[in-house]
């Protein structure tokens, strides 16, 4: 299936350490760029070309050496966390949006990442939430949006197979799931990233697997 991360767009699916600045850090952020003039400082603008020239080992030196000094930057672990999923392990990954979204839940971008890595491993009522999370953050986050809908179309699936399965003498649910495939397959085939299986939406808007931000 076709989900979005924050870049991301990922996609998706993003700043300051000061706790009132913390309570206030979703107001104008989005990924790839921090929400104060202040906290943009060059390794962010660094940090960001090498991501788009696809330097990620030299991107995530930068990462490591900028998070040492400040840990607890946003934009900076929403980056590792990207860079993990595409080059290491997926599950540190998840662990890292995880950590975020309860550190910085007022951002919907790292709910997006969240929830596409959650539909990846097939726990789509997880990812739900997640997304549900993301639109509460900003209700007019388009690719959470979409992500949704794409978990919904699988939910719905998987719905009417387990009713199938509870009661196979019940009429009309084989044609709904007929109805229902040509939209799972349209999602799966809307792959625009060659060699990426099930891509969706990221946090920067570009199309990679199942629902990340790209830059």
């Amino acid at each position: 299936m076709r989900l979005s991360y924050l870049a991301f767009g990922l996609a998706a699916f993003f700043l300051t350490t000061a706790s009132h600045a913390q309570n206030n850090v979703a107001d104008d952020w989005t990924p790839g760029q921090n929400i104060l003039p202040t906290v943009q400082s060059d390794p962010h603008d660094q940090v960001k070309k090498l991501l788009r020239q696809e330097k990620f080992a030299r991107a995530e030196t930068l990462v490591d050496r900028y998070m040492a000094v400040n840990p607890r930057d946003p934009q900076m672990r929403f980056w590792k966390a990207w860079i993990t999923d595409r080059t290491g392990d997926k599950q540190v990954a998840l662990d890292m949006y995880l950590s975020l979204t309860q550190d910085y839940p007022e951002i919907a971008e790292p709910f997006n990442n969240l929830a596409v890595l959650y539909a990846a491993k097939g726990q789509f009522s997880v990812a739900k939430e997640a997304l549900d999370a993301a639109l509460r953050a900003n209700p007019n986050y388009a690719d959470a949006h979409e992500n949704m809908g794409d978990v919904l179309a699988q939910l719905a699936k998987y719905s009417y197979i387990r009713s199938m399965q509870i009661n196979p003498t019940q009429r009309g649910i084989s044609r709904k799931i007929d109805l229902i495939q040509p939209s799972l397959e349209a999602i799966t085939n809307g792959v625009k990233s060659p060699g990426k299986e099930a891509p969706t939406r990221d946090a920067y808007g570009s199309y990679v697997p199942l629902g990340y931000v790209n830059f």
